[in-house]
């Protein structure tokens, strides 16, 4: 079950970036979306300005970069108990953000 919410966070992630960007390490990644765990883990009832500022910021990520943020974030989610799928697929929603791709567990980083 824990898989599968991580899969959801991960797919999150990596179908909201898209545009141009610097270059982000996966740390700066990890740094941008973790101010989302305490929505997605059900500790606050909206996402913070933070975390729909680090999505954004994501999603001006190029298409280059997805593979890596999505095994990077994909990592970094493992360790998040609690995930909400939820939480996770009305993230986007939440943020105000549109997103041209629906939010699944099993989604392949790889696409």
């Amino acid at each position: 079950m824990k898989m599968v919410f991580v899969s959801c966070f991960i797919l999150f992630v990596l179908v909201i970036a898209t545009e141009a960007s610097n270059g982000l390490t996966c740390e700066e990644e990890k740094a941008l979306v973790m101010p989302c765990s305490d929505f997605v883990t059900k500790k606050t009832d909206e996402p913070s300005t933070l975390c729909c500022k680090g999505l954004n910021q994501i999603i001006s990520l190029p298409p280059e970069e997805k593979l890596a943020a999505c095994t990077c974030l994909q990592e970094a989610a493992s360790h998040i108990p609690n995930l909400d799928k939820d939480r996770i697929n009305n993230l986007p929603k939440a943020c105000k953000l549109n997103l041209d791709y629906p939010i699944s567990n099993d989604f392949d980083c790889k696409l």
